[in-house]
């Protein structure tokens, strides 16, 4: 219980309070020690003196001593200068050891004062009723320590609510959350601790759906070559030779998807950013697929070996499925933001598809034959526009054709080199 962060908020509270009450104590006693105090205690000598006065015999001075105590409600001894006892209210009380002008007995707890004409009068405070000042002292704790039991538990409960639901998240719940409130450091620390757990899930999401597809891809290639390997005697040489490197070709080609996609979904992939001229880019890339390039040159800052990989991932996909025309690949610069759009003639794709085609190993369209997709191309293409603040989207303007428009955020201060 005495880690518990309420308690020690709590537990700090009451000691500032009580340090607090012994400074003011403190500081009350040192700024009275002056000239007040003695004032007050030549008055009160004076007063006594003439209520009580020396040349009036015992048997006079009782009922005066009498009506003093009953005023004061305490018990009253006199003592004449030769410290000899005169009268008391009630059995005598004993002149204290040590004897000043006044002050207490701490032995007896009775409070002694020397009167102007050389007289002691000695006042016991002890009676059978509790001390009202430490009753009020004691009431005025209690009071504040239950006003400040509830603030420190509020105070604190948010952060447990925080606890049990990372605990949750720790124990393989990947949908817990914590609840926001306020806008204090507490629900600062709930926002990031939301953000990151809804990231990990996606991430641990992708890495399944990842591991789903490709357990299912490598089936394909594998049984193929197993059968290659069988059917050896029956076929050629280089016939089978042939078959192996393909299917090897196409493993290659997916364990690289593999490894690019959990790059990009753990952010490993990030490097320095360089200047890149998209046109350019993609007439460098577009040549190997016979791609027509137009558009105006077209700066961003980016990672030159992703861009790259996005447009080949787009020129293949355009290519596989491309009927008469060659692909075509605009550039161009609008609203701040870099465009690439990237066509085909072949079979357009179903509106009802169009949402899932940049999910992993899904794949929406046939195109001629064996096309070779593993369906991880748009998904990558995606991974890599929003690591470069942008995105991408499949736009259909024609009957026949698709076409697969990038978008990439530009710096506004940065210009075309010269």
């Amino acid at each position: 219980m005495r880690h518990k962060l309420y308690l020690q908020i709590y537990f700090a509270f009451l000691g500032g309070l009580i340090l607090f009450a012994l400074l003011a104590g403190l500081a009350w006693k040192t700024l009275s020690e002056g000239n007040e105090p003695a004032r007050f205690k030549a008055g009160l000598s004076l007063l006594v003196s003439q209520s009580l006065p020396i040349n009036e015999s015992p048997e006079l001075l009782q009922p005066r001593l009498q009506e003093l105590a009953k005023t004061f409600e305490v018990t009253l001894s006199l003592y004449n200068r030769d410290n000899k006892h005169v009268a008391s209210t009630g059995s005598p009380l004993p002149l204290p050891k040590s004897r000043h002008n006044w002050g207490h007995d701490h032995d007896r707890e009775n409070f002694s004062l020397r009167l102007d004409d050389g007289r002691w009068l000695v006042v016991s405070h002890q009676s059978g009723n509790f001390p009202m000042p430490l009753i009020i002292i004691i009431l005025l704790f209690a009071v504040l320590g239950m006003a400040a039991y509830p603030i420190a538990k509020r105070l604190t409960c948010r952060l447990e609510q925080l606890q049990t639901q990372v605990d949750a998240f720790g124990q393989g719940n990947l949908k817990a959350r914590a609840a926001i409130t306020g806008k204090d450091e507490i629900a600062t620390l709930a926002k990031r601790f939301n953000h990151t757990a809804e990231r990990i899930e996606k991430l641990i999401e992708a890495q399944k759906h990842i591991l789903s597809g490709a357990s299912h891809e490598l089936r394909s290639p594998l049984t193929r070559m197993r059968m290659a390997i069988e059917l050896m005697q029956n076929d050629s040489i280089d016939s089978t030779k042939a078959k192996l490197e393909t299917d090897i070709a196409e493993l290659d080609d997916l364990v690289d998807e593999l490894l690019m996609a959990s790059k990009l979904d753990a952010g490993s992939s990030e490097k320095q950013l360089e200047q890149i001229d998209l046109l350019a880019l993609a007439a460098e890339v577009g040549i190997n697929y016979r791609a027509e390039i137009s558009g105006v040159p077209t700066f961003v800052m980016g990672d030159e070996l992703m861009l790259r990989r996005l447009l080949r991932n787009l020129l293949e996909n355009g290519s596989r499925y491309a009927v008469n025309a060659p692909v075509s690949v605009t550039v161009e610069s609008r609203d701040n933001s870099a465009l690439i759009r990237v066509c085909d003639d072949g079979p357009g794709i179903d509106e009802m598809e169009q949402k899932r085609i940049f999910e992993p190993f899904y794949q929406a369209r046939t195109g001629k034959g064996n096309h070779g997709s593993i369906g991880l191309g748009l998904s990558l293409v995606r991974k890599i526009a929003c690591q470069h603040h942008g995105g991408v989207r499949y736009v259909s303007e024609h009957q026949d054709g698709a076409c697969f428009e990038v978008s990439l955020r530009q710096d506004q201060n940065m210009a075309a080199p010269k």
